[in-house]
């Protein structure tokens, strides 16, 4: 059943928001690319007890999105909402990521 929230309806917003995370996830992976951004070689840096560049960037990164986003909740800027987690869809996301790293070789 589709609702109309003040002539916007909960399926234009789901596609908004879907098509919104499309240009912004394209862009997050130039950047993470082009800057030698890898969580492998983070966690291979700390197992190896060298930490170095891999280990700061991800830190850094870490660092940011926990004060950004616990900013902006905390200033009511931002609601976060948990989905309800459904076993299929994790199943067929983790499958669909892991074939990924596969095929980059990561």
């Amino acid at each position: 059943m589709v609702r109309n929230t003040g002539g916007i309806s909960r399926f234009t917003v789901r596609t908004m928001t879907a098509l919104l995370g499309f240009p912004v996830g394209l862009v997050l992976g130039v950047v993470l690319h082009r800057g030698d951004f890898c969580m492998h070689s983070a966690v291979r840096e700390v197992l190896a007890r060298r930490p170095g560049g891999q280990v700061r960037a991800w830190a850094t990164a870490l660092a940011f999105q926990l004060v950004l986003v616990n900013g902006l909740a905390a200033a009511g800027a931002l609601t976060i909402v948990l989905p309800p987690a459904l076993p299929v869809a994790a199943t067929v996301g983790g499958v669909v990521f892991g074939a990924g790293m596969v095929l980059a070789k990561g």
